[in-house]
This record gives C-alpha cells, structure tokens and sequence, in this order.
C-alpha cells in the first residue's frame, strides 16, 4: 500500500510539473516580445547588468554599459564600445548565446523535471537525461504570471551561471531595428562565421 501510494504521489508530482511546463509554454506562445531589467553573475559574483530585450524566433539584445549583443536567432553581433569592435559569430559556436526558446520548448523534452511550489512562485528544475546538453542541473523560477524571472544553470565543472529578470514588460512596441546590427562604419568588424 505505501508502493502505490508513493508512486501515486510521484506520477501526481511529474503531472504537475508537465503542466506548468505547458502553461509557460502557452504563455509564451502570446508573447511576441518582452523587454526586462537583466543581471547575470556567475558563482555569486555580478557580471554584467543591463537591459534585455526579446522577440519570437530567438532575436535578442543586450544592453550593457560597455557592450551590446544582439542575436537574429541564426548569428551573434558582441560590440565591444570601448575596443570599437564588433565580433560576429554563428549562434551554434558563440558562448554568449541565449535562448529562452531552448529553456522554455526544447530542455524541457530532454530532461527529467522535478517542481516545488514556493506561495505563487513555481521552481522548475531541469536535469538533462542524455548527454546533448551541455548543463548539469537548470532551474527556472516561474511567477505566478507564467513568466521566468530567474534561470539558473549548474554546468559539469561546479560552476553556477545566474540570469535575472525584473521589471518584465510584454508585447511592448519594440523596432525591428532593436534586433538587427546596423554598421556605423567607425567599428572594426571581425566575422568569425
């Protein structure tokens, strides 16, 4: 009787989880853009602070003090304002890249997820059932909106990379323009693809 109760328990608990892997994905699915405050810090030390903007198909900006990224979801421009650069690189090939595409539709798929309801806040951890990822253990903190705030991702090596998100802003009216490079012709272009 406590096998079947505990395995109820467990079949209850990954039912759960699915669903409010569903519900994220279907709140994003009505999200055509978002805009946020963004820190990352690694291992408890802050590395960068800025402005993170998002539109479907994985176009992103970064906006730091020193530098902007911008994906188009197939290439990456990292330019450096201090160096006058810009490095270009594939999105599959550069280190930088994000996606919240990958967290919220494809990690999901291959990993086994386990969830804890903390009040109105859902943590969602993620740890990989093959070797394709190339994380150890990621957690998504959900609000009670279905919107991610944090991301944390564990890698192989012990170290820990932490993405935060405030002040979320959907479905603003965001230029396409925020999404492309624009040369200036002052930056010296270095195009690794």
């Amino acid at each position: 009787m406590i096998l079947f109760l505990v395995l109820l328990l467990l079949f209850n608990f990954q039912i759960e989880s699915n669903d409010s892997i569903k519900k994220l994905q279907e709140k994003f699915e009505n999200i055509t853009n978002l805009e946020a405050d963004f820190s990352q810090s690694s291992n408890g030390k802050s590395l960068m602070r800025g402005k993170f903007f998002f539109s479907q198909k994985n176009n992103y900006r970064i906006e730091l003090k020193n530098n902007t990224i911008i994906s188009d979801g197939k290439s990456i421009w990292n330019e450096n304002k201090k160096r006058e650069k810009v490095i270009i690189s594939d999105i599959n090939d550069d280190p930088l890249a994000f996606s919240l595409c990958d967290y919220i539709y494809n990690y999901p798929l291959k990993c086994k997820i386990s969830e804890v309801k903390i009040g109105n806040k859902i943590i969602l951890t993620l740890i990989p059932t093959s070797s394709q990822l190339n994380f150890k253990t990621a957690k998504l903190w959900i609000n009670s909106k279905y919107l991610i705030n944090k991301i944390e991702v564990f890698d192989f090596g012990g170290n820990s990379y932490l993405f935060e998100f405030r002040n979320i802003k959907i479905n603003q009216s965001l230029s396409k323009r925020l999404f492309k490079f624009i040369d200036s012709g002052k930056l010296k272009i270095i195009d690794l693809r």
